[in-house]
């Protein structure tokens, strides 16, 4: 899997910001650290297909909005 383009790893920091979430709260919501989605927000990882699932469930997003 290729790594996330700065614009969609963008697009999953505001899109939490707009939904008023600190990382480590929705950390909490799809069951991962807060480094965990640290390290989505900067593009060193990509999600498994549950969690982003689990992610756009969260922000009510479409997968292809964030990643």
């Amino acid at each position: 899997m290729t790594k996330n383009s700065p614009e969609k790893r963008e697009n999953l920091t505001l899109k939490r910001i707009e939904k008023k979430l600190t990382r480590p709260m929705l950390a909490k919501k799809v069951g991962v650290s807060a480094e965990h989605i640290k390290s989505l927000e900067y593009g060193r990882v990509n999600p498994s297909f549950k969690l982003l699932v689990k992610i756009c469930d969260a922000l009510d997003s479409k997968a292809d909005e964030l990643f």
